[in-house]
């Protein structure tokens, strides 16, 4: 007698892997951009020439259009509170993850991304050296030291960033992670408009900004990748 069984075959780990790949061109992609955009950029700047040519004219512009409610509204987006209170909280309720739930991906993609975009600001601003808009083209608290890039938009455009990418394997509808990445790109370019607005950086500042970004991200999603199968599965 024959014996039959209606169980499939187990699925073998490597049929997984393809699953995988979307995620990891995306990320090359996202770095890959990022760079062309931040070259680009850098050499405009330095040149002088392309984009860097509307820096005056665009801080001129909206220097004439101010008004006393987005003013004192984008004074708040840029403060201290913002700046500092957010990736504090960020931080915090990573490691209550962490320590709670012994889930240590948030925290070291927070760290991975919010560090990397650190340390590309305060390095970058070193070497470039670029000299900010006047101290009587800036609104309300004067901003200080070198102009490229804007750390305010970069480290929140990373920030934010590093939130969607832990919260995409949760965001099981096409609609909830598009809701997910528009918020969090209104909410960046909501900074790098208030950085431009007050006056404490040129356009080109936070264009670059935001192309770095993209370059952490990707690398923050490339070296992250791997601590993901576990929890996606849970």
């Amino acid at each position: 007698m024959h014996s039959f069984t209606t169980d499939p075959d187990p699925m073998p780990m490597s049929a997984l892997a393809p699953v995988r790949r979307p995620r990891a061109l995306a990320a090359r992609l996202w770095t890959v951009t990022g760079l062309l955009g931040f070259a680009a950029l850098l050499t405009m700047v330095l040149t002088t020439e392309g984009v860097a040519e509307g820096d005056r004219p665009v801080l001129r512009w909206l220097i004439d259009h101010r008004t006393g409610w987005l003013s004192r509204a984008l004074e708040v987006v840029s403060s201290p509170a913002i700046a500092v209170g957010v990736p504090a909280l960020a931080f915090v309720g990573a490691l209550t993850v962490g320590l709670v739930r012994r889930r240590w991906r948030p925290l070291a993609t927070l760290a991975v991304a919010f560090c990397g975009g650190a340390l590309l600001s305060t390095g970058l601003k070193l070497v470039i050296g670029r000299a900010r808009p006047s101290t009587a083209s800036m609104f309300g608290t004067q901003a200080s030291g070198w102009s490229f890039p804007s750390g305010h938009t970069l480290l929140t455009s990373v920030l934010l960033g590093a939130l969607v990418l832990l919260a995409w394997p949760h965001l099981r509808t096409r609609a909830r992670r598009f809701l997910a990445c528009a918020g969090a790109a209104t909410a960046a370019a909501v900074m790098g408009l208030s950085r431009l607005y007050l006056g404490d950086h040129w356009l080109t500042d936070v264009l670059a900004s935001y192309a770095l970004a993209a370059i952490v991200l990707g690398a923050t999603a490339w070296l992250t990748a791997r601590t993901t199968r576990g929890e996606e599965q849970s």
